[in-house]
């Protein structure tokens, strides 16, 4: 049984428990059994449960958070079991862990709050400016086509963000996945290159190459995530700057880095960079049509590979993005 189980007697006193609950608790044998249920679990409302279900000679069941040894949220039933005629009735308790799903519970939470108020953003903006062009706007010749470019220009970015999250969502799902195979990484990084020619060209940014190197994964992925990372530098680097992307064997992975010559990032902000929407510069961010989810995509196509991803960052320096295969 997974589930952590004990039973009490009429003064709380713990006559039984299973291996589960003690794992549950880190706790043995002989720090349960002839103790009272509030020595063990110092949680007033669970006594005041198996006293509701004593009373009431029904079946109730609460969600109980503990904090020690580790946090954690259960799912408490609490039982009646009557014993042999003229002895009184014991109680149960079943501890179900749910703290997974409560943490799920709170990312999907989270996460369509997020969503709402990205997608929130450039709707509201492109609302903004189609009222405006309707109210009389649209026949001023100074102001008309700077707001219909400005519309173009949330239409662009809601596109994008939307084609990310479903970018995350078929990653999360590791659906539509060739299989591995040996990769040209020169091959992508010329994709990467002609996606950006644009980019590249208006900001003078010079891309330093690796010598030839060869990974083992999926093409499609490996330019994505490569994508990502240096749209990122181009981005952050100052125009005339240089972009450096490298390839090295180590023991037992191949590593690809990404670095750039912008102003870095400062070490507050590095634990949560690859998280869903989180953004160091919210405003220039979004300015620059990011939409947050670049890196929380970089990070899930490296897991796809078994592999993972790390920055280097110092404020003035720079930054240096590495994404780590494991060597076939």
């Amino acid at each position: 049984m997974r589930d952590g189980a004990i039973v009490i007697d009429d003064a709380d006193g713990i006559i039984y428990s299973n291996q589960s609950f003690l794992d549950h608790f880190s706790l043995s044998r002989g720090d349960v059994i002839g103790k009272r249920l509030l020595e063990v679990i110092r949680l007033p409302e669970l006594a005041e449960l198996a006293a509701a279900a004593r009373e009431a000679d029904t079946p109730l069941e609460k969600e109980i958070r503990v904090i020690y040894p580790e946090e954690k949220i259960f799912s408490c039933s609490v039982s009646l079991i009557e014993t042999e005629e003229g002895e009184p009735a014991v109680i149960a308790l079943i501890f179900h862990d749910i703290s997974e799903i409560k943490k799920l519970e709170n990312l999907r939470s989270e996460f369509v709050a997020n969503v709402s108020h990205e997608l929130k953003t450039p709707l509201t903006a492109i609302r903004g400016y189609v009222e405006t062009l309707i109210d009389g706007a649209i026949n001023d010749q100074a102001h008309n086509r700077e707001f219909l470019q400005k519309i173009d220009k949330n239409t662009q970015n809601l596109s994008a963000l939307i084609d990310d999250l479903l970018q995350l969502s078929s990653l999360e799902a590791r659906r539509g996945l060739e299989p591995f195979a040996e990769v040209e990484l020169g091959q992508e990084i010329d994709r990467v290159i002609e996606t950006l020619a644009g980019k590249l060209k208006t900001k003078a940014i010079m891309i330093e190459r690796p010598a030839p190197c060869r990974l083992f994964g999926d093409a499609n992925l490996i330019y994505r995530a490569l994508l990502n990372l240096v749209d990122n530098a181009v981005n952050y680097s100052p125009a005339g700057g240089k972009v450096e992307i490298g390839c090295r064997k180590a023991e037992k992975t191949m590593e690809v880095s990404v670095k750039d010559q912008g102003a870095g990032i400062s070490a507050e902000h590095l634990p949560r960079l690859f998280e869903r929407f989180y953004r160091v510069d919210k405003a220039r961010s979004r300015d620059q049509g990011g939409t947050g989810l670049g890196l929380s995509i970089v990070k899930h196509i490296m897991e796809i590979h078994g592999g993972s991803v790390r920055v280097e960052s110092e404020v003035g320096r720079g930054s240096k993005f590495t994404l780590v295969f494991p060597s076939r």
